[in-house]
């Protein structure tokens, strides 16, 4: 069963490909992948792969995709996911706190910042002050 689903999810992958972005073109081999996925009880990562090909196709980019690109990470780990979704945060995975340190736990649980420009300059300067450049100075 597991060969089952490997190949069709090669093929989706393939079609995915060709479908300049748009995973509706794939509908039928993503039904397949869904429903052989279901029968063997293997997690082929669809909804993960379609979210974050519609985040990184829209507006949503602006932002860095962050959770798409997280849920996706998690989805295809070999050993199965370390971090699953938990609040506005994440969580280690039933049976995975083995992994981590004690304190991960609270580590997790937290959100990255908002990002603005105004943050990111003001990071930039600070970062090239410790560098030892100064506010309106540049080096090549």
């Amino acid at each position: 069963m597991a060969a089952e689903v490997a190949a069709k999810k090669k093929e989706w992958n393939a079609c995915l490909a060709k479908s300049g972005g748009f995973p509706g073109k794939c509908e039928k081999l993503e039904k397949d992948l869904r429903g052989a996925s279901k029968a063997s009880g293997v997690d082929s990562c669809v909804d993960e792969t379609i979210a974050l090909m519609k985040c990184t196709s829209s507006g949503s980019r602006a932002n860095g995709c962050a959770q798409a690109f997280l849920a996706m990470r998690e989805c295809n780990r070999a050993g199965g996911r370390q971090l699953v979704a938990e609040g506005a945060g994440y969580a280690p995975a039933p049976g995975k706190m083995g992994l981590f340190t004690a304190s991960a736990g609270s580590l997790a649980q937290s959100s990255p910042p908002v990002r603005t420009l105004e943050g990111m300059q003001e990071f930039g300067q600070d970062y090239a002050k410790s560098l030892g450049v100064m506010p309106g100075e540049v080096r090549f």
